[in-house]
């Protein structure tokens, strides 16, 4: 048996900056890796054919995740790979915005990738995970990135977040990623335009951007961390839009949602790190999942 453990991610900001004729919808993100929440992956090989994936989660589909579909286009990629099953323990929320199930499929690609006898070139490999999701390719390299098109264009970060704080809150709340992308182009139909943002809980641009400023590269430094999906999602969750004012409010120098949600985020500089304490505190009076977690330099 081995043991698997698959971290999470945080978007930075997501800018939908399009869509494809495909209909996917093209971004501009900053990816932060985080190591908590985390799910837990057992591997068994059977000495069969295929995958059987058993999980904790009443809400995940044994027969379509993303672990059948990572199974699926590593055999499409390599040829063949061993029959296995697979227990998943989820620490990391469905519908949270995360990138959970996409962690996992990365996960089990680089332990097959490893298991095979002719591994996939890491092009290859890429490709077979973008096959699972946009946000797969992300967690082979899992590293902080700007992410852009549907999740295949990566960059690294060279970007010192030394001292800042990120306080993460995760709600409990399911929010379905196509229902919100959907939602967004039936508001914003122009698609490639930016969505305003609900004016109680936004922070400025310019705020945003110096808030960043001060180390590293200056491209990185005027970064807008806003997320456009909160114009359609906050509406449909007002209790997202009041975490994010809360936030706001205990002292994060900038708060945004992460992905399409639930979770939402908020940063704290190093003079604020006492404020990112007290914000834990009372963020989880509520009975959320609040999670305090130091970021560090990204220099490569």
């Amino acid at each position: 048996m081995t043991r698997l453990t698959a971290g999470c991610k945080v978007n930075l900001g997501l800018h939908v900056t399009g869509v494809r004729a495909d209909g996917y919808h093209e971004l501009d993100s900053l990816f932060y890796p985080l190591s908590t929440p985390c799910d837990h992956l057992e591997i068994s090989e059977t000495g069969g054919q295929g995958i059987a994936v058993r999980c904790d989660e009443p809400g995940l589909d044994p027969e379509r995740n993303t672990l059948t579909k990572a199974y699926a286009a590593f055999v499409k990629a390599a040829g063949s790979a061993p029959g296995i099953t697979v227990e998943l323990r989820k620490g990391i929320p469905l519908g949270s915005g995360l990138g959970g199930g996409s962690s996992d499929a990365a996960s089990l690609l680089l332990w097959l990738n490893q298991r095979a006898a002719q591994p996939l070139d890491d092009a290859c490999l890429a490709r077979a995970a973008l096959a699972v999701g946009a946000d797969t390719p992300f967690f082979l390299y899992n590293q902080p990135c700007r992410v852009q098109g549907i999740g295949e264009v990566l960059a690294p970060m060279d970007y010192d977040f030394s001292g800042l704080s990120l306080v993460l809150v995760c709600p409990g709340i399911h929010v379905d990623t196509a229902w919100a992308f959907a939602r967004y182009d039936v508001l914003f139909p122009g698609k490639g335009q930016a969505a305003r943002q609900n004016d109680l809980t936004k922070s400025p641009c310019k705020a945003n951007g110096f808030f960043l400023s001060g180390a590293g590269d200056s491209v990185w430094s005027v970064w807008d961390i806003r997320n456009d999906l909160e114009a359609v999602v906050f509406p449909q969750y007002p209790q997202l839009a009041a975490i994010k004012a809360d936030l706001l409010r205990l002292g994060a120098g900038v708060a945004c949602m992460s992905g399409s949600g639930s979770s939402v985020l908020g940063l704290f500089s190093r003079a604020a790190a006492a404020r990112a304490e007290d914000a834990v505190t009372a963020l989880r009076k509520d009975k959320r999942h609040v999670y305090l977690l130091p970021l560090g330099n990204t220099g490569m």
